[in-house]
């Protein structure tokens, strides 16, 4: 923890007291609280991004992802109450998906999406060797998106969402007007967009559908309980 976070930390714990229902007491420590950011030029918005964090897990691609995967990101982070952002690779190395929260929510979702997103990638392969050897490459990685979107949708049916409270609202916004100022909107791809899918291609979607009905994702209430019930779905 550097000087400028040990500042922070006392001003939320200042703040903290603010909020005791003894008068005298939330008075000074408010007072407290005041000087310390006016001393230190601490901005409001600085307190507040400071209550969240990121976690960040490697992508599929560097940087225009399958739209499968994007969907498979952004629906744990909804889950677990985080926003998500796609932060793309350089030179020869992956994309990444940041996922901001509060608490120990960041940490769960980069774990429900290591854990699932391997599995899928697993469920994946499998399909291209029983079902699509015979295709060639184009074709076969298109088909394997149809069976990888199948397969998330089956999974993100039981992934519960988690409200996030006010408080944490406000303090993720914060953080991301402080460190992600400037981003624009991820156009994932699709690779069978505007296609009118074929008997056979349908058949992937639903081999996916069937295939991620058997991935398991149970609510943990701590990262410990969490990180558990995530590994009982490999």
């Amino acid at each position: 923890m550097n000087d400028n976070d040990k500042i922070i930390d006392k001003i939320k714990k200042c703040l903290a007291l603010s909020a005791s229902a003894n008068e005298h007491e939330a008075e000074a420590a408010l007072r407290q609280a005041r000087k310390l950011m006016e001393a230190h030029n601490v901005t409001e918005m600085d307190v507040h991004a400071a209550q969240a964090e990121e976690r960040r897990a490697n992508a599929g691609a560097k940087n225009k992802p399958a739209d499968w995967e994007a969907a498979l990101a952004s629906r744990i982070a909804v889950a677990f109450g985080c926003r998500l952002i796609f932060s793309g690779g350089y030179w020869s190395q992956p994309g990444e998906w940041v996922f901001i929260g509060c608490g120990t929510a960041p940490e769960i979702a980069h774990y429900a999406f290591t854990v699932l997103h391997r599995q899928a990638k697993r469920a994946r392969n499998d399909h291209i060797k029983s079902r699509l050897k015979r295709c060639k490459p184009a074709n076969k990685t298109r088909r394997a998106d149809l069976f990888s979107t199948g397969w998330v949708s089956a999974v993100v049916g039981k992934i519960v969402s988690l409200a996030g409270s006010e408080q944490q609202t406000t303090a993720i916004d914060a953080y991301l007007a402080k460190r992600y100022e400037s981003r624009e909107t991820l156009a994932a791809r699709n690779r069978n967009e505007g296609r009118r899918l074929r008997d056979h291609e349908w058949d992937d979607l639903s081999a996916g559908r069937q295939s991620g009905r058997q991935a398991e994702l149970n609510r943990g209430v701590s990262g410990t309980e969490g990180r558990a019930a995530l590994e009982g779905g490999k």
